[in-house]
């Protein structure tokens, strides 16, 4: 409608510069009081492109920032909230922790204590695989009540450039390496315009940016929906 709007407005401008009749300037809907001039109007239809770029790209960023604040807000939530969601982690630690071990377990668990010996590969795989089959929870597992609780301290206060590290680190997800240079890049120019620095911008690039993030925030939806928006509520 922008687009439709402004160069109806520089026509207008035009025609009543040239005295031609019955063409004067509209009164806008909002801002009644306004006295902008011809002249102010044109200057402002002149830059009305690289504006409207401006604001398309830094609302398209914002809404992706809000999407992966309110998903992570919402997986909290779905787990029964902060307080519930990182008691079941720690339960769980807890529980791993002082389960009362096979002695078949605790012999394999004792075997792959202390220093790493190469020759014993075969040895440590037998023992890793006894383990295994009996659900034990190595060392790696133990911490993920650590990591509930820093993902919940970064619910209120995510940033844009710890948003990639949430992905791939907290969350698992595959951001490729073009991914990342883009939402890099995007955070970049999002910062430059936001201090007054937009450079060269254009509307077909800003049409890119929404379409390349909306793309972006399906796959997490996705993979969020598939191995994070699951009931664990009633393990035992």
């Amino acid at each position: 409608m922008i687009c439709y709007a402004v160069p109806t407005l520089k026509k207008n401008i035009k025609a009543i510069e040239q005295n031609i009749p019955n063409y004067s300037l509209p009164k806008n809907d909002l801002f009644l009081h306004d006295r902008s001039t011809q002249t102010e109007l044109k200057k402002l239809a002149a830059e009305y492109k690289q504006r409207l770029s401006a604001y398309l790209w830094l609302s398209s960023f914002s809404f992706f920032e809000a999407f992966v604040s309110g998903a992570l807000k919402e997986l909290i939530e779905f787990h029964g909230g902060a307080d519930k969601f990182i008691g079941s982690g720690e339960k769980a630690g807890h529980r791993a922790i002082t389960k009362v071990q096979p002695k078949e377990v605790v012999a394999s668990r004792a075997g792959l204590s202390g220093q790493y010996v190469h020759h014993k590969m075969d040895r440590y795989r037998k023992q890793t695989r006894i383990l295994t089959e009996h659900n034990y929870r190595f060392p790696s597992e133990l911490f993920s009540s650590y990591g509930i609780r820093m993902l919940v301290s970064k619910a209120g206060e995510l940033k844009a450039a710890e948003i990639p590290d949430l992905l791939t680190q907290a969350l698992h997800f595959d951001l490729s390496t073009d991914a990342l240079q883009r939402f890099d890049r995007y955070r970049k120019i999002r910062n430059n315009i936001a201090h007054g620095e937009p450079g060269n911008l254009s509307l077909a690039g800003a049409f890119d940016v929404s379409k390349n993030l909306r793309r972006l925030a399906s796959h997490i939806d996705d993979h969020l929906v598939t191995h994070f928006f699951v009931m664990e509520r009633f393990r035992t």
